[in-house]
């Protein structure tokens, strides 16, 4: 019994110093935050005192400009004339450009590519390198920069060969035979302007959204394809391109 009485009255003492412990803990730490909000309500005070002191230099400061504009005559009762608004005028409408559109006018621009190297193999070898040189750029852009560079060269080589013709036109005459014109690949003519009235032709700009560079492009390509045929056949033609397509 007395052991037990002896472990209780530990116990219990052990209780009471733990307790004693924590009251002087939270003592300290509420004197702690006492001091920091003291401190805290003397640095406001002191911004207070200070926003005070600017309030009345700002205030001194408007009284002597008032007092300056009265040595000086000047009226400030009357108002202000307002400045009229200028007018904003809206944006211009952009026609958003569809895949479909961008699909189209990369099918154009090739068929246009291969018609100027006159062999696909070509076409699509001279793509190729340019695809190895710029690896980011698009397949339109592409197109018309190997499109861009052959127009370039094709001057050069037209005025290479009028030199050879010259230089072969003032050589003797030799015994190789004439060529053959069936052989000799027709220029194509010059496009044919398209009229904007034409029924068919807004049903063309109804399709690619209003885009009248491609409508000028497909046609100028169906020109150069058939040069014999009138305006009708040929819009008639592009327009039914295009829906096939889409149906594809």
């Amino acid at each position: 019994m007395q052991l037990t009485l002896i472990l209780q009255l530990q116990i219990a003492l052990f209780v009471a110093f733990l307790l004693l412990v924590i009251c002087i803990i939270k003592i300290w730490l509420q004197r702690k935050a006492l001091e920091q909000y003291r401190k805290s309500t003397e640095l406001f005070k002191q911004s207070v005192n200070g926003y005070q002191e600017s309030v009345e230099l700002f205030r001194q400061a408007i009284n002597e400009y008032e007092f300056l504009l009265k040595e000086h005559g000047i009226d400030t009762s009357k108002p202000k004339a307002k400045v009229p608004q200028q007018s904003i005028s809206p944006p211009p409408l952009q026609f958003k450009v569809t895949q479909e559109e961008i699909d189209i006018n990369n099918k154009y621009l090739h068929s246009e590519l291969i018609a100027l190297t006159n062999n696909v193999k070509t076409a699509n070898q001279l793509l190729v390198k340019q695809r190895q040189l710029y690896p980011g750029k698009s397949e339109n852009w592409l197109l018309k920069q190997v499109i861009s560079d052959l127009k370039l060269k094709k001057p050069q080589e037209q005025l290479r060969s009028k030199t050879l013709q010259t230089e072969v036109s003032l050589s003797p005459p030799s015994d190789t035979p004439l060529p053959d014109l069936k052989k000799i690949k027709r220029q194509p003519s010059k496009p044919k302007r398209v009229s904007k009235n034409n029924p068919s032709y807004k049903e063309l700009l109804n399709l690619i959204s209003g885009n009248e560079e491609i409508a000028n492009r497909l046609i100028t390509h169906q020109q150069q394809l058939n040069p014999d045929k009138l305006e009708n056949w040929i819009l008639e033609k592009v327009v039914g391109d295009i829906k096939r397509d889409r149906r594809v």
